[in-house]
């Protein structure tokens, strides 16, 4: 019995006491009432339970009743870890109250942070509108929460942390933060006065209806085969790749190909919508690779070559920034397709797992040594180019030039990383990694050159991080340039024009409070492990986790 207590209840006949609590087994838990209180039950104690019923409600939830004919039984055990339910994502299905779940944060979803909820249904407002999408025309109120997925190697589940706790992990004002935003500062400003945290926003449009080649990727084959790192395509996740009309070398690539009219306007227009936005968003990354003549690392666009810092360890200073595209939720003309993009200034702290080892090395210490730290304290790594989180699983003693990527594709991963990625690796780089990514149950091979500690693995002097801020200070003006030459003239194949329609604005005060702390929330719960209790309930037919009590490792 995991929680027990007295409640007083109400039928027919008056008043009437009864137990109420919770009970688990080594399978699962269930909230119960017991109309049996002559006999004693205790908090942590085991019983056989015999003649009971269970009642299963509308939400599938379950509850235990003991009725004045159940019959109870003490057991006399001497351990209850036996009888103790170590709950798994994977095995839940259906809601539970006071669970306890150990995981890590696989994504943190884009609607965190300052949020705008209707005033009636309390329904959330897209992040560039004022309208409830149930239309009750009530206004809106500023919120905060936390909405992420929680993976624990057997499945994921949707945590979200409500208006206390978030502001609790985030440690935020939350008062401060609402009445920030409220200020509702809409003017736009130039860039003469930027600062590190600023948000700036460049509206682009594009026809929003073209053809483009649409080919079915053979069985068991990536699209990363066919990925270049200047070649403009782009997948739709599952076994399907579009690209150019007028690319001649990517069509004899392939022995099925169709064209296909992506229209934003047509029956299909939240595929095509998607679909545009990819290749639009692979467009841009290319050409802005092309004009800062450096390939993209941890998810940033590096503005310069990384700065070696003084007394932390072998790492080194990413200065670059962060484009990501939205599609306008309001379109002015149905014959032109707009999107927005958001630019933001980032200053990464990285320490390559291959400089950490030959600093270990330097210092005399052994292979064994070193594997079992990497295996064991410091197995957390950044993987390049995404900047995606993952697990160090195990170390392999082998040269980059022999080690091929997969059954599926022959390369090995000096050809892999120069073709698609157009990053150099040394054919005698030693050793390999084998890193499973989070919320995914795949594990890839990957060079530890490319694999990186983060700043929670390494100590940061006062006078470094005075450097950094003010390194980071000074990208906006700089980010402008690359992205306004990067843009001008761009296209996608020969004949789809991308426009710039506005210039670079330092978004408003209120956009720029509720990215900076979507940004901090990323920063600080990406990839972090959690130790949750609270309840799992139904929401929109999908089970969702919330925490009452949350710890952070």
């Amino acid at each position: 019995m995991a929680y027990l207590r007295t409640a007083e209840r109400h039928d027919a006949l008056g008043e009437k006491v009864v137990f109420t609590g919770v009970l688990e087994d080594a399978t699962s838990k269930v909230s119960f009432v017991s109309h049996k209180i002559a006999y004693p039950l205790f908090r942590d104690s085991v019983y056989d339970i015999h003649s009971a019923y269970v009642h299963e409600f509308p939400d599938r939830s379950l509850l235990l009743v003991m009725t004045e004919f159940t019959k109870i039984e003490l057991k006399n055990v001497e351990d209850i870890i036996e009888y103790t339910w170590i709950p798994k994502i994977g095995s839940i299905n259906r809601p539970v109250r006071y669970i306890f779940l150990n995981g890590t944060i696989s994504t943190i979803h884009s609607t965190s942070g300052l949020i705008k909820r209707c005033n009636k249904c309390r329904s959330l407002i897209l992040y560039d509108s004022t309208k409830c999408p149930n239309e009750c025309g009530m206004g809106y109120a500023w919120d905060l929460r936390i909405s992420s997925k929680l993976y624990d190697g057997t499945g994921t589940i949707k945590m979200v942390l409500t208006k206390d706790l978030a502001a609790k992990v985030l440690q935020r004002n939350l008062s401060q933060l609402i009445l920030q935003a409220s200020l509702n500062q809409n003017n736009q400003e130039d860039l003469s006065h930027p600062n590190s945290n600023s948000v700036s926003t460049l509206s682009l449009e594009v026809p929003s209806t073209f053809d483009v080649l649409e080919a079915i990727l053979p069985e068991n084959v990536s699209p990363s085969f066919y990925t270049k790192s200047d070649k403009l395509i782009a997948s739709d996740g599952r076994n399907l790749v579009y690209f150019p009309v007028n690319d001649s070398d990517l069509k004899s690539k392939f022995a099925e190909l169709n064209i296909r009219n992506l229209d934003a306007n047509g029956t299909e227009s939240m595929e095509a919508t998607k679909m545009i936005r990819r290749l639009v968003e692979r467009a841009i990354s290319m050409a802005i690779q092309d004009t800062t003549e450096k390939r993209m690392r941890h998810g940033i666009y590096l503005l310069e070559d990384p700065i070696a810092l003084y007394r932390c360890e072998r790492a080194k200073l990413y200065l670059g920034f962060s484009a990501d595209i939205r599609v306008n939720t309001q379109q002015p003309y149905r014959h032109k397709h707009q999107l927005t993009i958001e630019l933001s200034p980032h200053a990464y702290v990285r320490e390559s797992v291959l400089d950490y080892i030959r600093m270990r090395r330097e210092a005399g210490a052994t292979a064994n040594a070193v594997i079992r730290m990497l295996l064991n304290y410091r197995n957390r790594v950044i993987v390049a180019p995404t900047g995606h989180f993952g697990t160090i699983v195990d170390v392999i003693s082998k040269k980059a030039s022999n080690q091929i990527v997969s059954e599926l594709d022959n390369r090995n991963l000096v050809e892999f990383w120069k073709q698609v990625y157009d990053i150099d690796i040394s054919p005698d780089e030693i050793p390999l990694l084998k890193i499973k990514m989070l919320n995914s149950e795949n594990i890839f091979t990957y060079p530890a050159s490319m694999c990186y500690f983060g700043q929670e693995s390494l100590y940061i002097p006062a006078s470094v991080q005075k450097f950094i801020e003010y390194k980071q200070s000074r990208l906006i003006p700089r980010m402008c340039e690359v992205v306004k030459k990067a843009i001008k003239d761009l296209k996608i194949g020969e004949d789809i024009e991308i426009h710039r329609i506005s210039d670079i604005y330092r978004a408003n005060d209120r956009e720029n409070i509720q990215r900076q702390i979507l940004d901090d929330t990323r920063q600080k719960l990406y990839g972090r492990n959690v130790h949750a209790r609270g309840s799992i309930m139904y929401v929109h037919d999908e089970l969702w986790f919330f925490p009452n009590q949350i710890h952070i490792s």
